[in-house]
């Protein structure tokens, strides 16, 4: 393992971080295990939101105090330009409120209701986008609970509550996990856009733009992976600074849809790339593309797909879609996962996965004393 670490320092990688009960076991950003290595990184899903409001300062207190590899966050761009740590495109009800109040039952109400309005969704939801409001108007909004109405409460019934929480700027984010885990915690971080709907945020190029001067900024190249659905802002983002380590984000739905006939719908997320191209492999794809990191919904990941992915050098992390699955966690299927040797698991809950790493007697993620 020491050949490894040299090996790895050698090429311009840093393994920045120790913090597991092995310190044999090196975190290394976009970086597969080395074969016959028994451990999984945890990744602190929009910081640890079966426990706490998601994407929030006390989200990711939560994550490092029990302990993760790493904390993920989803980032939107203000009408001011900064980078805000929040998953929707606009304002979501679900876990939203303004002077005390949730303004709709739920995000797909509130849609619907955008939606049939004189006008139509695209004219309707321009209040609502993050693209079009200020952090100081953005500040207004209280991020600290569930909206006990919506569908999406459900999954989250431990959820604790922090009325006044506000969204958090990414700049905020960093500084705090830097500040508590000595800079020994590293960072996901998921941009969040739709080319179905370009125009709802900055483009491309703008998010690529504001990403990669903020890593460089805050000398985070070497301790983040960048993460997006849509592969455009990857792309854009490999042209700009090529030592960022950049992950490919699949679902099931998008597996499906990327085989379509159709080639607009085939390349719609993938800025216009067709999997056909690539002998409808996604290892061989996003290795061709410049990619790091192949990161599938976990219930679309074939152990084939790993061994592939893992020959040609690329770390596999698997997400769980609560909406899909039915829950937030899954034994069963987390199990399985382990045993099968992915390098990764972002999950909603950090602590349950540490368990079960430790009953099987791998590495476990250290936690940070955090002020109460």
């Amino acid at each position: 393992m020491k050949k490894l670490i040299l090996s790895l320092s050698l090429c311009g990688l840093v393994a920045f971080s120790y913090a597991t009960n092995d310190a044999s076991a090196p975190i290394v950003a976009g970086v597969p295990h080395a074969a016959g290595s028994q451990y999984v990184e945890n990744y602190a899903h929009r910081g640890a939101r079966s426990f706490s409001p998601e994407n929030t300062l006390p989200a990711y207190k939560t994550g490092l105090a029990v302990g993760t590899n790493w904390v993920d966050m989803d980032i939107g761009i203000t009408k001011d330009g900064v980078i805000l740590v929040d998953h929707d495109l606009w304002l979501n009800p679900d876990i939203l409120r303004k002077d005390g109040k949730f303004w709709a039952p739920s995000k797909q109400s509130f849609y619907a209701q955008l939606e049939s309005s004189a006008g139509g969704i695209n004219k309707n939801i321009q209040p609502y986008l993050v693209k079009n409001l200020t952090l100081a108007e953005l500040e207004q909004y209280d991020a600290g609970m569930l909206n006990p109405q919506s569908p999406y409460a459900k999954y989250f019934p431990d959820q604790f509550a922090l009325n006044g929480t506000k969204m958090p700027t990414l700049q905020a984010v960093v500084d705090y996990v830097n500040q508590v885990s000595d800079k020994q915690v590293g960072f996901q971080i998921e941009i969040k856009n739709d080319p179905s709907h370009p125009k709802w945020t900055v483009s491309a190029h703008e998010f690529a733009k504001k990403v990669n001067d903020f890593l460089v900024k805050n000398d985070l190249v070497a301790r983040a992976e960048i993460q997006s659905f849509d592969w455009q802002p990857l792309y854009d983002l490999h042209k700009l600074n090529p030592q960022v380590k950049l992950a490919f984000l699949v679902g099931g739905d998008d597996i499906e849809r990327m085989h379509s006939t159709d080639k607009k719908a085939a390349g719609l997320w993938s800025g216009g790339k067709l999997l056909k191209n690539y002998n409808n492999s996604l290892p061989q794809m996003i290795k061709a593309l410049g990619g790091s990191c192949y990161e599938p919904q976990d219930t679309a990941l074939t152990k084939a797909d790993l061994d592939e992915a893992h020959s040609l050098g690329l770390k596999v992390v698997v997400w769980t879609w609560p909406e899909n699955s039915g829950g937030a966690f899954d034994p069963v299927l987390v199990d399985k996962l382990i045993s099968w040797g992915v390098d990764g698991i972002i999950t909603d809950d950090p602590a349950r996965l540490n368990s079960m790493l430790a009953a099987r007697g791998l590495p476990v993620p250290q936690g940070f004393k955090v002020n109460p």
